[in-house]
């Protein structure tokens, strides 16, 4: 039975961090950019999800299980110094944008939202013509359905761009990792040895691979 529910729970974590987002992409609309001459741009600043560290052994306790393996999973960012991806995605494609369309980059001067509104966005940064919103949706490890020593890490985020004057969305795109399984996986202990660097990387990797899929699907 603790079999059974484990498997369910796996499911539904790597479901929820592959779709509990719209997935929907929609691809700049160059015309309205354009029209609006805009002159800058700002990043968004976002609080740090949970990170969900998902072991067999929790897993097994149902909603006590799912609440542990948030609180290791925070505790394992805290202790590692591990970044949320979005950092590193929304700053990479913000210098692409500027440069190819010459904007001025502005200081966001580390204001916090927690809003998906684009219109409350835009009022958040009233000062940009241009806001580059990246939101991690889900992030953390797993175990592999079929191997219970093996992990893999996931990672989803969501961009938008949006039109401070009109308050509009110009580009909404949704990215998703979820690596297959092969024999290069990690162990829980590869995972997390030297300051989790095993961890970053795969964090790292999947940061790049949503950078190239923002690019080339919605920033085209």
């Amino acid at each position: 039975m603790k079999g059974i529910f484990r498997n369910i729970l796996l499911t539904i974590f790597i479901a929820g961090l592959a779709g509990c987002v719209s997935t929907r992409n929609i691809p700049l609309d160059k015309v309205a950019l354009e029209s609006s001459t805009p002159e800058s741009i700002v990043n968004t600043h976002r609080e740090m999800p949970d990170f969900m560290a998902m072991t067999a052994g929790k897993a097994a306790f149902g909603l006590i299980g799912a609440m542990a393996m948030i609180s290791s999973g925070n505790s394992i960012v805290e202790e590692n110094g591990v970044k949320d991806p979005s950092e590193y995605i929304i700053a990479s494609l913000e210098k692409e944008i500027s440069e190819k369309y010459d904007l001025a980059e502005l200081d966001s001067r580390g204001h916090m939202i927690n809003t998906r509104n684009p219109s409350e966005i835009a009022s958040a940064y009233p000062e940009s013509d241009l806001i580059i919103d990246v939101e991690t949706t889900g992030w953390g490890f797993t175990h592999f359905s079929t191997d219970w020593n093996n992990y893999r890490v996931l990672y989803s985020a969501k961009l938008r761009l949006i039109d401070t004057k009109k308050e509009t969305i110009l580009a909404e795109g949704y990215c998703s990792r979820v690596p297959d399984k092969d024999d290069s996986a990690p162990s829980y202990e590869d995972l997390l040895a030297d300051k989790a660097a095993r961890l970053k990387s795969e964090l790292h990797e999947a940061a790049n691979y949503c950078i190239e899929e923002f690019r080339h699907i919605v920033l085209i």
